[in-house]
């Protein structure tokens, strides 16, 4: 070993336990944050919420799937793992305004 080796060992050797413990605490509280966020479920853009729209109604919005079509779309979302507690009524609707004025989703009523 190099001269610095043996200075930081050194060093090491007169940190006090109490300092050293803490430390460790630190860096396994931080470990323990980043694996926590690395679990956590993704929000969904627009696109993700306008494709669950299509692929719930099909291209097509009746009398009778427009009473349960947010309810099916947030199901649809949380299916493939996104958290929706953001995608409220009104964005939701919104979207689905958009889409019928472009032409993508289709109104029977």
């Amino acid at each position: 070993m190099g001269g610095k080796a043996e200075e930081l060992l050194r060093k090491l050797e007169e940190v006090p336990d109490e300092v050293l413990e803490e430390v460790l605490r630190y860096e396994e509280e931080l470990r323990r944050r980043a694996a926590a966020s690395r679990s956590r479920r993704p929000f969904p853009s627009n696109e993700d919420v306008v494709e669950a729209i299509m692929e719930v109604s099909g291209g097509v919005l009746t009398r009778s799937n427009i009473d349960e079509l947010y309810d099916a779309v947030i199901r649809r979302l949380e299916e493939k793992g996104f958290e929706t507690r953001f995608v409220t009524e009104s964005r939701f609707w919104r979207l689905v305004t958009s889409l019928v004025r472009k032409r993508r989703l289709k109104l029977r009523l």
